[in-house]
């Protein structure tokens, strides 16, 4: 059949598939598990909760209180305290803005950036970290600025509030 020098190819090239299906499962392996590492992966009709933190900060960049309330528990809007106002009402979240905007000019702010790092979930709460970084005036310089931002959520009929929040300042941590 074959000359006793030559081998048949077949064996070898059967190796090479074998080896490269191998390869090919783990690095498809490799690959869902670097995706779902994050806990990010929900059940069927369970929304995203970084969606509620992104909702959150819009709400403060555009001034919308009904939104502000939509992303965030009733215990957390009367704890709050990013400024000295009643975040339980429209009325206080809008003087907490003025109170927080109050003596800064007009073109203070000059950029704002939220980049979700992390997403934990476990059962109806989960846990988001973002990396906030903005550039500002400070006497007439552009300065920049960033912070570690953790926010606790709580799964409530169907929708993620933000039940606690604290971010790092200089190593320390701070609750808002």
């Amino acid at each position: 059949m074959f000359p006793m020098h030559a081998r048949p190819l077949w064996p070898y090239a059967t190796a090479l598939v074998c080896l490269a299906m191998l390869v090919l499962g783990v690095v498809l392996g490799l690959v869902a598990g670097l995706a779902s590492r994050d806990g990010r992966a929900l059940p069927a009709g369970v929304p995203d909760p970084s969606q509620a933190v992104l909702l959150w900060d819009r709400a403060f960049k555009i001034g919308d209180c009904s939104s502000f309330q939509d992303t965030t528990t009733a215990a957390f809007r009367a704890d709050y305290g990013q400024a000295e106002a009643d975040y339980s009402t429209c009325d206080g979240f809008y003087e907490g803005l003025e109170e927080i905007e109050d003596g800064k000019p007009a073109d203070f702010w000059r950029t704002y950036d939220i980049e979700i790092v992390e997403v934990s979930i476990t059962g109806d709460t989960a846990r988001i970290t973002t990396e906030e970084s903005w550039e500002y005036l400070d006497d007439g310089r552009e300065r920049e600025t960033s912070d570690t931002y953790t926010y606790d959520l709580v799964l409530t009929d169907g929708r993620w509030l933000i039940d606690d929040a604290s971010f790092l300042y200089s190593g320390d941590e701070t609750t808002v």
